[in-house]
């Protein structure tokens, strides 16, 4: 932007040049014979006791010599009348009269007789002028005289609306055409250069979108306008007959109102000087009020006034520029160079009114270039600004951007440290749980007594409890990471309904609460969808229920299916204080509870509501406070299922397993010597043949060596750990490339599981591993590979036979 504003600032340089070069050479013979020839030294002006639209009779007193170029014509005083004698010669030569443009209506006389039907004047009409242009041009052989007079008279009718320096011309027609031609050209000029700078910085506006562009386009319409008033251009385009100077200076006082805005936006007056920003914008008010009063205003009212309000704003406004230019504000400097060429041509305007200087017909360009100049100039400070403004913006982003990297990497490193922690954690925690449970379950048919046996459920309890809860708290941490992924299997929500029947059988006998559970029928008896993360949700929801039901009362959990849709719909209903309308939303936030005091006096860390609302989204339903009131809360889980196509074909052979002397053959995979022993313990239970080996390596040779029905896999582990102990028996062990392997871990997190799966495991598990979830397993992983197997043999012995 700023190359492009300096080029047109080049091309506008370029075209002044050539317009006053061409000026150079049309004017070049005005004072050689054939020129302009200058009335002033002949010209009278009446100075009696005349104020009429008649001339003054030859003979009267009067007549002097003018003796200046400014007619000083009072206010009362309506018509100014001059007089000149002419050769026949001169006005044969030179039939054309030029008079300065503002020397408001003209009426020229020959010999008594007027060349024009109306008075001539600036803004007249181009159909009633003979020439279109800003100068007065009158005729005068318009006319019929005397043929056999040597000598003529011209009289001069002004009609002056204020004090003003004049000129008077006779030219010939080549003469007019030249001096028209060339203003004509040079007006347009000016006037291109500021519309082109309009123009480009109302595109830049619709790129950038920075309001001070508008600000510049409208005081470059502003002054576009102000300077085809000044060089009377708006003749050519529209009928001007009816304008007079006062809308001139109107738009003057237009183009100053909007000049103001943009210094306090080129200076940056808002953050460098806010005293002066808040005077300049009540001096814009201000102009603005004036203009709105300007129909009542007389015209010399409404120029003093514009001076009063303009002249301290304009040279104000150069103070403040030098002032930052010192400092090093490159807009500023652009500023100053803009902004002196207009101060200086409108006081030499003042002056030439004001007949301290000689009169001179460049008098109506003065503030056009100036204008054309400082819209150029301006549009440089305005690029520089803009520069300047994108340089610390992006500074500030490139701050922004390093403050962002380290905090994404102080972040980045926050959540390392959390997963490492959180891995350290659910190992160091899982491994002893896995080792308890593990032994729970070997002890649970061991011959008790009765305190041994209450102990024993006891302790069963709390490990299943202290599960949950580390479980429950890394789940929520996938949770609000957005990494909790469904894993859908085919399930029986009865035997769900079952297992957490049997889990809080001893907390609601504790306190005591009835617990009932119900099934509707028409709710299937297998189902296709996560049965294990709709046991975490049911699973909290259940056990807040217990926690905050007082002694005596009762929780209730009904399970249905919503009418002709695939979703199961489960309410869990207590009879405890119920929650508050105001707590409503609170319940769902982490760490939160309804009352204050609530997790002295029930417990827990406020993770169960919000934990489950997480769980029930990963399965594509939600969770909803249904009812409450201070006889208790009924909270709604909905969750969608797949339908499960129940065949009655019966295989058999997987009826006549028993019958098959093969024995599932298991691989336990565990780097802690106790857990092994645990396993390989609950396998034996199970009926099934185990060994086991410490690390991945070894779980690799052993895999290599001979077939295997199921392999269960630590992860953690020396050597070599699980995940890329799978990857080589997945590539190299040739009697196991589709041996079921599941991942027996003590790290939950949903990252860690997608990880597993990927590198070829069947199943993932998180430590405890329950007996029951071990059955399952070897049920449908080692006993299936079993048949497989017998299928596969059976297969071959009868391909035998028959060969």
């Amino acid at each position: 932007m700023y190359r492009i504003g300096r080029d047109a600032c080049k091309t506008q340089i370029i075209t002044l040049f050539f317009c006053f070069f061409a000026s150079f050479v049309l004017l070049a013979d005005e004072n050689k014979p054939g020129g302009f020839l200058d009335l002033e030294p002949r010209i009278e002006v009446f100075q009696g006791d005349w104020d009429k639209a008649d001339r003054p009779d030859s003979s009267a007193k009067g007549w002097t010599p003018l003796s200046e170029t400014s007619f000083r014509a009072d206010d009362r005083r309506e018509f100014v009348w001059l007089r000149a004698e002419i050769s026949k010669t001169e006005l044969t030569t030179k039939p054309w009269l030029l008079l300065h443009p503002y020397i408001q209506k003209v009426t020229a006389f020959v010999d008594g007789k007027a060349t024009t039907a109306e008075p001539v004047h600036f803004w007249s009409n181009p159909d009633d002028r003979p020439l279109p242009h800003h100068f007065i041009a009158i005729p005068l052989n318009t006319v019929d005289l005397n043929p056999s007079a040597q000598n003529h008279t011209i009289h001069i009718r002004v009609e002056p609306l204020f004090h003003i320096n004049t000129f008077f011309y006779l030219l010939n027609d080549l003469e007019l055409v030249k001096e028209l031609t060339f203003h004509t050209a040079l007006a347009f000029a000016l006037l291109a250069m500021i519309a082109i700078m309009a123009i480009y910085n109302l595109l830049l506006y619709f790129s950038v979108r920075d309001s001070v562009y508008l600000i510049y386009v409208a005081a470059s319409l502003s002054a576009l306008a102000y300077a085809c008033l000044l060089t009377n251009i708006a003749v050519y385009f529209v009928d001007a007959s009816g304008l007079n100077p006062k809308q001139g200076f109107l738009a003057g006082l237009v183009t100053f109102i909007i000049h103001v805005l943009l210094f306090q936006r080129l200076l940056d007056t808002g953050n460098k000087y806010p005293r002066i920003h808040k005077l300049a914008s009540v001096i814009a008010a201000t102009g603005f009020i004036w203009l709105i009063l300007s129909p009542l205003l007389t015209y010399d009212v409404l120029v003093l006034g514009w001076m009063v309000l303009g002249y301290p704003v304009y040279f104000g406004a150069l103070f403040i520029a030098f002032q930052l230019a010192k400092s090093g504000y490159h807009p500023a400097r652009y500023f100053i160079v803009g902004w002196v060429p207009y101060l200086v041509a409108v006081i030499l305007t003042g002056v030439e009114y004001a007949s301290l200087i000689e009169p001179t017909n460049w008098v109506s360009y003065f503030v056009p270039v100036a204008l054309a100049w400082e819209m150029a100039l301006f549009s440089l400070a305005l690029a520089s600004r803009i520069k300047i403004l994108r340089d610390e913006r992006d500074t500030l982003q490139a701050q922004q951007i390093e403050v962002s990297e380290k905090a994404r990497e102080a972040l980045e490193r926050s959540n390392r440290i959390k997963d490492d922690f959180l891995n350290a954690v659910s190992h160091e925690l899982r491994t002893p749980l896995h080792t308890i449970q593990g032994q729970l379950d070997l002890l649970r048919e061991a011959p008790l007594n009765r305190e041994q046996n209450d102990a024993f459920r006891l302790i069963e309890y709390a490990n299943l409890r202290m599960t949950r809860q580390v479980g429950g708290i890394l789940d929520f941490v996938d949770a609000q990471e957005e990494n909790l992924l469904s894993s859908p299997q085919v399930f029986e929500p009865q035997s769900l309904f079952d297992l957490l029947e049997y889990e809080f059988r001893e907390a609601a006998r504790a306190k005591p609460v009835s617990l009932a559970f119900g099934m509707e029928d028409s709710v299937p008896g297998k189902v296709f969808m996560d049965g294990l993360m709709l046991e975490k949700v049911l699973y909290q929801l259940i056990d807040n229920a217990v926690k905050f039901t007082p002694a005596g009362g009762e929780v209730l959990v009904r399970g249905s299916r919503l009418t002709d849709d695939s979703v199961l719909r489960i309410l869990v209903s207590d009879t405890g204080p119920g929650i508050p309308d105001a707590q409503r939303e609170k319940v769902f936030q982490a760490f939160s509870q309804g009352e204050a005091g609530l997790t002295r006096r029930y417990g827990g860390v406020g993770l169960g509501l919000p934990l489950a609302s997480s769980l029930a989204n990963a399965l594509g339903g939600q969770m909803r406070v249904l009812e409450t009131s201070d006889h208790g809360t009924t909270l709604e889980v909905t969750v969608p299922y797949g339908d499960v196509h129940q065949s009655e074909h019966h295989d058999p052979d997987q009826l006549s397993l028993g019958d098959v002397i093969q024995v599932p053959r298991v691989l336990v995979v565990e780097d802690d010597a106790g857990n092994r022993m645990i396993l390989r313990k609950q396998l034996e239970k199970i009926g099934v043949i185990s060994e086991g080996v410490q690390n991945g390596l070894e779980a690799v040779r052993a895999a290599m060596n001979e077939p295997w029905d199921m392999i269960i896999m630590d992860c953690q582990m020396p050597v070599m750990d699980g995940i890329e102990a799978t990857r080589e028996i997945r590539l190299k062990a040739a009697a196991n490339l589709d041996t079921p392997i599941i991942a027996v871990t003590a790290n939950a997190s949903e990252s860690y599981r997608l990880q597993c799966l990927e590198a070829g495991m069947d199943d993932y598990c998180t430590k405890p591993l329950r007996m029951e979830k071990l059955q399952r397993l070897v049920t449908h992983y080692a006993e299936h590979r079993v048949v497989t197997r017998v299928r596969e043999q059976r297969g071959l012995k009868d391909s035998l036979i028959d060969s």
